[in-house]
């Protein structure tokens, strides 16, 4: 009876142990489950602002092909043979004037455009790492959990303003000389 006492004792405090552990990985794991929702929420609308970004880039150079055909039949039916004589033509001049800004505008859409594939292939990553940390929550330091989940509070914080809404700043924009229009337009080449 005298053995069967500090056994008991061995067992309730192995028990004790056992609780412990797993109130604490149920903490981690918590904290991994709403990293993980954070992480799905973002790159969810990470990819609805890069299919936005896509769709808009799209309609643009829908919109540029069209005023490009209107400017190349314009320098057919007038003859026009320079960029002088085309810039002369207020038709052709502003039509290579929205033409460039239209290009400055699809430019930048397609910028953002591999912004957000990066930011969705950056955030899914981040996803798989949680994901396979939760796997194995048990045999992980509180350490990597910290560091995982200051990693990616980071990175969402880096991309949370983003994913709200498309925004271009047409101050922003580099728009195509001319020159570069023109050279498009121009039937002779």
């Amino acid at each position: 009876m005298n053995k069967a006492i500090p056994l008991l004792s061995l067992a309730i405090g192995g028990l004790i142990l056992f609780s412990a552990m797993t109130v604490m990985a149920n903490d981690k794991g918590d904290q991994l489950y709403r990293t993980m929702a954070d992480i799905s929420l973002l790159s969810s609308q990470m990819s609805q602002r890069k299919e936005d970004a896509i769709e808009t880039r799209d309609q643009l150079i829908a919109q540029l092909k069209a005023i490009s055909e209107e400017a190349k039949q314009e320098i057919q039916d007038k003859k026009i043979e320079t960029q002088a004589q085309a810039l002369e033509n207020s038709r052709i001049f502003y039509d290579m004037r929205l033409m460039a800004e239209i290009q400055a505008y699809v430019d930048r859409y397609t910028q953002r455009i591999r912004y957000y594939r990066v930011a969705c292939d950056r955030l899914g990553y981040l996803y798989q790492q949680a994901d396979d940390d939760l796997k194995i929550i048990h045999t992980l330091s509180d350490l990597k959990i910290e560091a995982l989940i200051n990693q990616v509070g980071k990175v969402l914080d880096g991309y949370l303003t983003d994913a709200q809404t498309l925004v271009i700043k047409p101050e922003t924009l580099s728009i195509v000389p001319l020159e570069q229009i023109w050279t498009r337009l121009n039937p002779a080449r």
